[in-house]
């Protein structure tokens, strides 16, 4: 299988919108408590945004490397 810039490009916009989409499932079920999506814990007490927000970042970071000339 033969992996191009495009189609890593293609793939890691596919991830950020998926990723964007779990951000705001977050931020409805937050609302739903009263309280804001970066507020939320999980059930061991770890805040359920930061991973998200991490992937996200690391997206959005590939992408930079993807548009950067050698």
């Amino acid at each position: 299988m033969i992996i191009t810039q495009d189609i890593l490009r293609r793939d890691t916009v596919q991830l950020l919108k998926q990723i964007d989409a779990q951000i705001a499932e977050v931020n409805r079920y937050a609302a739903e408590l009263g309280i804001e999506g970066f507020q939320l814990r999980d059930t061991t007490g770890n805040w359920v945004i930061t991973p998200l927000l991490l992937a996200k970042t690391q997206a959005y970071a590939t992408l930079v490397q993807l548009q950067s000339k050698p």
